[in-house]
């Protein structure tokens, strides 16, 4: 019994073998590389940059802060000329959102969390644009003192 188990053992591993040789080696009834569906790669990603903004926030009980960013938009090529014409609204109604917002956050915080503070950019862009045209906001410089 432990002889035809062993024989059994070694043919799965010599089949094994055989089809692991066909694949690599390209023989058989695989498909070839180049019919097999190929997926189209998305589109690039355009960025449009804003000029850093600056926000102040005075709390009560502390010191007054400073933050300060630098933000990219993500956006589809087609959609750029759109978020340009806008830029000066979308970034005052960013900069009208976060003076307000800012302090409240900041009150019981060592520094700034940047999910919400982009959540909340990214609506505010949403307001002025309109939903789906920018894709993501990249916060690509923070600085606080």
């Amino acid at each position: 019994m432990k002889k035809v188990v062993l024989l059994v053992l070694i043919l799965f591993m010599l089949i094994g073998g055989a089809v692991g040789a066909m694949v690599v080696f390209g023989i058989g009834p695989f498909k070839p590389a180049d019919q097999v569906a190929k997926i189209p790669e998305p589109p690039k990603p355009v960025f449009v940059d804003m000029e850093s903004i600056s926000i102040p926030i005075f709390l009560t009980d502390k010191a007054p802060k400073q933050l300060y960013m630098t933000l990219r938009f993500e956006v589809d090529m087609d959609k750029r000329k759109i978020l340009q014409e806008k830029m000066p609204r979308v970034r005052d109604l960013i900069l009208r959102d976060l003076h307000a917002f800012m302090p409240d956050h900041m009150r019981n915080r060592k520094s700034a969390d940047l999910v919400v503070v982009k959540q909340r950019m990214m609506a505010a862009t949403e307001k002025v644009i309109g939903p789906g045209i920018a894709r993501n906001i990249l916060i690509s410089e923070v600085f606080e003192r």
